[in-house]
């Protein structure tokens, strides 16, 4: 047994945490970018109560309120120069994955000199400005590990950008912000952090601390989701908002599989929900892994509890892909790739920029998957 486990970052979980996020801005700067979407954080109240926070602790504040669905590298780039003229030293992230992963770059990008593309190709960079991120949705888990997923629009590479400089110092997870969340995001972004959960804990980069919080995490989804969908109430809205931030570490511990990478280019030249477009290629790349983890899949049986009496592992797993794609068809998830205007001749396409791009995922996805198992994949999921 051979593994490291670094989280660097301050979590603080409950209802109301927000009214102190300026005693803990105080401590890291004086004069904050707070980053988040253009409408969603005003509208629901969010803002103002960050805001009040801040105020009350005699913290700056200037709004960065750009955010995009899906941002490209140059959205990065503009964001870091708009922190270093107006001279911030934190950066305060408001939202949902988007708005948390584009400020991790900007903070990022404010201290490192060139294009963020560069940076995602390899070019090194070690140091970000102090960042706090507080999210608004029960999905991501971006505020967990130091993970922004951003695409690079030359070559439109969807992919996670990874460097210890955007730990979150602070992370603020409190689940009464969630309570806005109309019932569609909530399935999509919650759909995201159960396969967060899954594909860490099946990922050949796993280890047995990930493992323990990635069961915890489906188990939490599980028998929450529907529930904080259809019926929302605060003991569902918290266990949603508990088990994001813990696929969230999960994720940022032991990585994501092909599930994740083969999404992305849905992303990127269809603007998929990446929730939504996790969905329809759930079973066939649940049923391409299956043979060299289904012992794995019979212990996630357990904690959805899904009755496997008498079952062999194998045939436990079996019912636990049959769940998963129940649970999808339940929350009014996609079924089809073709939802999202995808057609036959895409496919090609889509396969190649998985295999160019996304070494990272599919180092990590158990059964050496190759090019045509992708295009097999994404065939059986039109």
């Amino acid at each position: 047994m051979d593994f490291g486990f670094y989280l660097p970052t301050k979590i603080l979980f409950g209802r109301g945490k927000i009214s102190e996020v300026g005693l803990h801005a105080k401590e890291l700067g004086r004069r904050a970018l707070i980053v988040t979407g253009k409408s969603s954080a005003k509208k629901t109240g969010n803002l103002e109560k960050l805001v009040r926070s801040l105020g009350e602790n005699g913290i700056e504040w200037i709004l960065f309120d750009k955010v995009k669905y899906n941002p490209f590298t140059t959205d990065i780039d503009e964001g870091g120069a708009f922190a270093k003229e107006n001279k911030v030293d934190l950066v305060i992230g408001l939202g949902g994955g988007t708005a948390m992963d584009t400020a991790k770059g900007i903070a990022f990008a404010a201290l490192n000199d060139g294009p963020m593309a560069d940076y995602m190709e390899g070019k090194s960079g070690e140091k970000a400005l102090p960042i706090i991120l507080i999210p608004t949705t029960a999905g991501t888990g971006s505020e967990a590990n130091n993970i922004a997923v951003m695409t690079n629009p030359y070559t439109m590479a969807k992919k996670g950008f990874r460097n210890p400089s955007i730990f979150a110092r602070v992370s603020i997870v409190d689940p009464e912000l969630m309570d806005s969340m109309p019932p569609k995001i909530t399935a999509s972004t919650g759909i995201d952090a159960f396969f967060h959960a899954l594909e860490s804990y099946i990922s050949l980069r796993s280890n047995p601390l990930t493992e323990s919080i990635s069961l915890k995490a489906m188990e939490l989804i599980s028998e929450s989701i529907k529930k904080a969908i259809y019926e929302p109430d605060k003991e569902s809205r918290d266990k949603m908002a508990l088990a994001s931030t813990m696929a969230g570490i999960s994720l940022g511990q032991a990585g994501v599989c092909a599930l994740h990478a083969m999404e992305h280019p849905l992303s990127s030249y269809f603007n998929a929900h990446h929730g939504e477009g996790l969905a329809p290629l759930a079973e066939a790349f649940l049923n391409f892994v299956k043979p060299y983890v289904f012992e794995k899949l019979a212990k996630v049986a357990e904690v959805m509890k899904i009755d496997t009496a008498n079952l062999s592992k194998e045939q436990a797993a079996e019912k636990t892909i049959d769940a998963i794609v129940g649970m999808i068809k339940d929350l009014g998830l996609p079924e089809s790739i073709s939802t999202f205007g995808v057609k036959k001749e895409d496919i090609q396409k889509l396969a190649s920029n998985v295999k160019d791009y996304m070494a990272h995922n599919l180092s990590a996805t158990p059964g050496n998957l190759t090019f045509e198992d992708i295009l097999k994949i994404y065939e059986e999921s039109m």
